[in-house]
């Protein structure tokens, strides 16, 4: 049984050392053989630097290391070039005006690689030209770029700093353009498109491949991969759970499933590569991706917002919103989506908008988890507590227990955190219900008012009302009145109207009230 490999980056140790490699090669026979320059942006841990280490090995001529793989089956003239391979995420550098001198040092480095010596005295842009030229005497180099963005990112929260970083990779970027007699093959990977950042405007002929459906799966993986490719570990974990193939894919899909970039085929779904792997490796169901790497300035940019989850359900964005942003003016929906927390759920071709929606149940529940405890304080572990009891509780309609469990949880806020109004713990309570795994819309609109959340299971759909200062009661009859359930009944589901209050001087849950609809309204 083939190995499976966690943080290996290397085409040539995977398949020297076995470890199971998902074979992306027919897609990358049409990348080398169909264009010259390319950029693509995935989230973080999706495989773009193994995808990096293949292309080297493919213009290595390394043909020995594919044999069995789709490229081999097809008519590729095995030709070694001259190949530069720069990765930002391993130049490290503290403050940014150290960057310069870390990617002169780093490029020093390649060059002692490849027997040139370079001039100290010039620009890391300057070296990188030096370079390609002399690299370019017998064949045209092959330069991949990893991580283009990584620089940027780490400053992102830092206006002032995250400027001074992007004018330095701005200007080396800037020389790539004038290099195209001397360069075979282009290809930059990041997370996100930065605007104002020369590469773009500069090489005119920088395809993007990004949304392009035919590129969709060029990395993670699809149901028919995983089961290909991890036949023996599905084997294997069906035989110690006691369950059904079918019954663990529909969990492995329900957790790590869900991502798409394409707008013209919505039902093909990737799946996050860093998270099945080590499910399969560990027969564990948890949050791998997202514990990978706490984005704490994510955190930090949703808290200046107020934390405006509940409007990222079904989100409208452009193109342009969804390719780029500007440090200066940072969209919460084009960082979300391009860092991996929202995707494609759908297209509207008359507005020619893309529609975002939360990707799994990994992303949902550990965003939600971090964001309550920065609006709350209370530990994760607490949040998920609360979490399975309300599911519970729902599940048997037992709303005496919810109620319980809501004001344990709000209890533990400490008195130093100001609740704010309806708004605040509106959120609270739509990520409590978002990690349920039910289907939750809030504030939906009516023809004759706003529904506060409507949250839908297999068997129920509970139509909910907030109040601040109120009863229960007074919650419950703004529903009967307004008739917001109406839109419901034809789902032939039971609809359950639910007033939840809370109290501003105890600050916590002072009523949890609900009706079961019958005949009557």
């Amino acid at each position: 049984m083939r190995k499976i490999s966690i943080g290996i980056q290397s085409f040539e140790k995977l398949i020297n050392e076995n470890f199971v490699y998902v074979d992306k090669t027919r897609f990358l026979y049409d990348l080398v053989t169909k264009g010259n320059y390319y950029f693509f942006a995935r989230p973080r841990r999706f495989g773009k630097s193994l995808l990096i280490s293949t292309l080297a090995a493919i213009f290595s001529g390394e043909k020995e290391l594919f044999e069995g793989l789709a490229i081999s089956t097809l008519p590729y003239e095995w030709k070694k070039y001259p190949i530069i391979i720069i990765s930002f995420s391993d130049i490290s550098f503290t403050y940014p005006d150290e960057l310069d001198e870390k990617i002169k040092d780093y490029l020093l480095h390649i060059a002692r690689e490849h027997h040139i010596t370079l001039e100290t005295h010039l620009s890391p842009g300057q070296m990188l030209r030096s370079m390609v030229i002399e690299l370019s005497q017998k064949e045209q180099v092959v330069l991949l770029i990893d991580e283009y963005d990584y620089a940027i990112l780490k400053y992102v929260q830092d206006k002032d700093k995250a400027e001074q970083v992007r004018e330095i990779v701005k200007n080396f970027y800037t020389v790539i353009k004038g290099l195209d007699q001397y360069l075979k093959f282009v290809f930059l990977t990041g997370v996100s498109r930065f605007a104002k950042t020369s590469i773009f405007s500069g090489l005119n002929n920088l395809e993007d491949i990004t949304v392009s459906p035919h590129y969709n799966f060029l990395v993670g993986y699809t149901k028919e991969e995983i089961t290909a490719f991890f036949a023996d570990y599905i084997a294997l974990i069906v035989q110690e759970r006691g369950i059904s193939q079918e019954q663990l894919l529909t969990d492995i899909t329900t957790w790590y499933d869900g991502y798409t970039f394409s707008k013209t085929d919505l039902d093909a779904h990737i799946y996050n590569p860093f998270s099945v792997m080590l499910f399969l490796k560990n027969n564990d169901f948890s949050n791998y991706w997202f514990e990978s790497g706490t984005p704490t300035f994510l955190i930090n940019l949703l808290k200046t917002k107020n934390y405006p989850m509940q409007n990222f359900e079904a989100i409208e964005a452009t193109g342009a919103e969804l390719g780029q942003f500007d440090i200066e003016d940072i969209e919460l929906k084009t960082l979300l989506f391009q860092t991996g927390y929202l995707t494609i759920k759908g297209y509207d071709s008359e507005s020619r908008n893309y529609i975002l929606g939360y990707v799994n149940k990994e992303t949902i529940d550990s965003l939600g988890e971090y964001v309550i405890k920065s609006m709350t304080s209370i530990a994760r572990s607490s949040t998920a507590k609360v979490v399975a009891v309300v599911s519970k509780a729902l599940q048997q309609l037992d709303f005496q227990r919810m109620h319980a469990a809501l004001k344990e949880f709000f209890v533990q806020i400490p008195y130093t955190i100001q609740i704010g109004d309806e708004k605040y713990y509106q959120t609270i309570f739509y990520l409590i219900f978002k990690m349920l795994g039910a289907d939750i819309v809030v504030e939906q609109p009516t023809n004759i008012g706003r529904i506060d959340a409507v949250l839908q299971t297999k068997e129920y759909c509970f139509i909910i009302e907030f109040k601040i200062n109120a009863t229960a009661q007074k919650a419950l009859k703004q529903i009967e009145t307004k008739k917001y359930y109406e839109p419901y009944i034809p789902s032939g589901k039971k609809i359950i109207l639910v007033g939840i209050t809370f109290d501003t001087t105890t600050r916590n849950v002072s009523e949890v009230e609900h009706i079961i609809l019958t005949n009557h309204f």
